[in-house]
């Protein structure tokens, strides 16, 4: 067995280069220690951060993407309607027949009145 070698006493175990503590803990004297304030609480007068601010933004957005996109909606829904409305009476004063089956002539003469008409206001 070989013999141990004593280390001198004025070397720090555990400090690699041999440098000195600076002080309590971690902290270095240049440095503030960091203190939580637990008393100050949150109150809601006071203004959102920048996420909520955004969340805020972006449901106002929407908001008023969907109001437009309603908008629109009901627009072409009345066009619908009444384009069906007017293709229904169209298609009535066509069909209509006499006993015998033949095509009734009074109801299609008003419909191209109606069309000539039209044409004459544009």
């Amino acid at each position: 067995m070989k013999p141990r070698s004593q280390k001198p006493q004025g070397k720090l175990q555990g400090k690699p280069h041999g440098k000195p503590n600076k002080g309590p803990g971690k902290v270095a004297h240049s440095q503030k220690p960091y203190f939580k304030n637990k008393n100050k609480q949150k109150g809601k007068d006071d203004k959102p951060n920048k996420p909520e601010i955004r969340n805020m933004k972006r449901q106002e957005k929407a908001a008023k993407e969907a109001a437009e996109r309603e908008k629109v909606r009901a627009e072409r829904d009345a066009q619908v309607k009444a384009y069906k409305k007017k293709r229904l009476e169209k298609t009535k004063a066509i069909s209509k027949r006499t006993q015998k089956g033949q095509p009734l002539m009074k109801d299609r003469m008003q419909l191209l009145l109606k069309q000539i008409e039209e044409m004459k206001r544009h």
